[in-house]
């Protein structure tokens, strides 16, 4: 099944991302910050990433007209690379303690980009605005809450027999239809492509009993791939929950590699009610 959604946007995700881009900005602006880590030693990946956009815009700016702003940008190896030849004028900076990074991260997309600092113009210190920093952290990601804004069209519930009555003792089956679907949205701006493909099915025929689990489509009778045998009467529908994997590809990534989403998404469709009946036989005079 293949979807062009051209105009369906992921404004939550946008006015989020906006929203952190100007308070990083006015942080960075406020308060000098000499390293990118978190507590306890770890570097968070959403903080490099916001850190390596927003640093790598200010620095293309600077290289674009070096003599406007009240800023100095350059790239440059942290000073713990360059030992014993410590540039003294960030020798503070440098050593800020054992969270900072202080090794190039392996990187998906190539060699790792080497850290960026700023200075005013006024001043001989230079401060880090992100460390070590990978090419792939310069692309919008695409989230599992961005990918469950989607309209990802549900998986349809079908049974037989049908007609509103099936039997007691005699099995109900149930099959769907699945493929991938396909959308054309934006993130932060950015154009993307996005494939969502249906990962399991879950059918929970309203019995009671444990649903049933599959990664198959099923089929109509005369095949009983899927089935439920119901042994009481009783008047109930059948729900059938379709869990999504998916896949992004953003218009600006040099290498237009698909990236896989960290997460999933779910959409639920459901039969009409029926009575389950049961048919007793008996003796006639005749």
């Amino acid at each position: 099944m293949v979807r062009d959604d051209s105009d369906e946007r992921l404004t939550v995700r946008s006015n989020r991302a906006a929203f952190a881009v100007v308070l990083a900005w006015l942080l960075v602006a406020l308060v000098p910050s000499p390293v990118t880590a978190s507590i306890g030693g770890e570097i968070d990946e959403s903080d490099i990433r916001l850190r390596a956009v927003d640093a790598t815009d200010g620095l293309a700016r600077y290289r674009s007209n070096p003599d406007a702003g009240e800023y100095e940008w350059k790239r440059d190896l942290p000073c713990w690379s360059r030992f014993p030849e410590i540039d003294r004028t960030s020798n503070e900076v440098c050593w800020g303690g054992s969270a900072i990074q202080h090794d190039p991260p392996v990187c998906e997309d190539g060699a790792a980009l080497q850290p960026i600092w700023r200075r005013l113009r006024s001043d001989v210190t230079w401060w880090k605005q992100v460390g070590w920093h990978c090419p792939e952290h310069l692309l919008p990601e695409m989230t599992e809450e961005d990918f469950r804004l989607l309209s990802i069209a549900p998986a349809p519930a079908h049974m037989q027999p049908t007609g509103g009555e099936v039997l007691v003792n005699k099995p109900t089956i149930v099959f769907t239809e699945g493929g991938v679907q396909t959308f054309r949205t934006d993130l932060l701006g950015y154009g993307i492509d996005v494939e969502a493909t249906p990962l399991t099915f879950t059918w929970d025929f309203g019995d009671g009993a444990r649903p049933l689990v599959t990664a198959e489509l099923g089929r109509p009778y005369p095949d009983f791939d899927l089935a439920r045998t119901y042994t009481t009467p009783t008047r109930t529908h059948i729900t059938l929950t379709a869990t999504w994997t998916g896949r992004y590809r953003v218009d600006i990534d040099p290498l237009h590699k698909w990236r896989d989403i960290d997460g999933t998404a779910f959409t639920t469709a459901s039969t009409p009610d029926f009575e389950v009946v049961e048919l007793r036989s008996r003796l006639v005079t005749p």
